[in-house]
């Protein structure tokens, strides 16, 4: 994938699952990869299993240490080319339990964290930068007691339609809606019991179980964004990823990723 050659990108979410993944995969295809997510450890070790790349520590849920990670991939990279936004929380409650703190929390890690990492990273973006966030295919079909994380992924979508409004010029941005995905961390909050419960009203509602793996994903997501970059004029604005659906269905599990 020679058109990632040297391209400077920071990938938002890359201490586990499938930004991690993604990252590792941008960076062994020759990309310059800032890995960025809360837990500093985590992301070092990607480092050296990708064999190269740069660590920025980014709370999504703090302005400050958004404006602050994002200068600092900035500074390592020398520049910007693009961002993959893969961050994603959810509580496993049905909405009549939830808090306006679980709101919060929700819209802030999976809305309005991916639009203030694009908000600050604007001025430093070249003009050829794709710019891809993770959606789900829930966001149109909400999941009993995952209901905040549809709305709030629904709530993306309409904002990366708003970026593509209002940027012009060949900067792309790309709406990846991912179907369920393993391995992650998503639902390690998850109270089993609660999960357990959820399970017949996903099978009443009728959901998929075909489950992808996650660095088959992120080779997909590396290939989109290579073929974004040999082609400046060429665009993607969204993408639904989601695995065939198996002869014998799966499972739900609390190890798949529901993004």
């Amino acid at each position: 994938m020679e058109a990632l050659n040297d391209r400077k990108i920071l990938v938002v979410g890359a201490s586990s699952g499938l930004g991690r993944a993604t990252a590792i995969a941008l960076q062994r295809h020759g990309a310059d990869v800032a890995f960025a997510a809360r837990r500093r450890d985590e992301l070092e070790a990607a480092v050296a299993e990708a064999g190269g790349g740069h660590v920025a520590t980014i709370d999504v849920l703090d302005p400050a240490s958004i404006q602050q990670g994002v200068s600092e991939a900035v500074e390592a990279l020398g520049g910007l080319d693009g961002i993959v936004y893969t961050s994603g929380t959810s509580p496993m409650a049905p909405m009549s339990e939830l808090t306006q703190v679980d709101w919060q929390r929700v819209f802030g890690v999976n809305t309005f964290g991916p639009n203030l990492v694009i908000n600050a990273a604007l001025p430093h973006l070249s003009e050829d930068a794709v710019v891809a966030a993770v959606s789900s295919d829930s966001s149109s079909m909400p999941r009993h007691s995952l209901v905040p994380y549809a709305a709030s992924k629904r709530a993306l979508e309409a904002t990366m339609d708003g970026w593509r409004t209002e940027m012009l010029g060949n900067r792309r941005f790309v709406t990846v809606i991912l179907g369920p995905t393993m391995p992650t961390e998503f639902a390690n909050s998850f109270d089993p019991e609660a999960f357990g419960a959820a399970i017949p009203h996903w099978q009443r509602q009728g959901f998929r179980t075909g489950i992808m793996q996650a660095d088959e994903v992120a080779h997909g997501l590396v290939s989109c964004m290579a073929a974004l970059f040999a082609a400046p004029t060429f665009g993607i604005e969204s993408i639904l990823l989601r695995s065939p659906e198996p002869e014998v269905a799966n499972e739900f599990s609390a190890d798949v990723e529901q993004e």
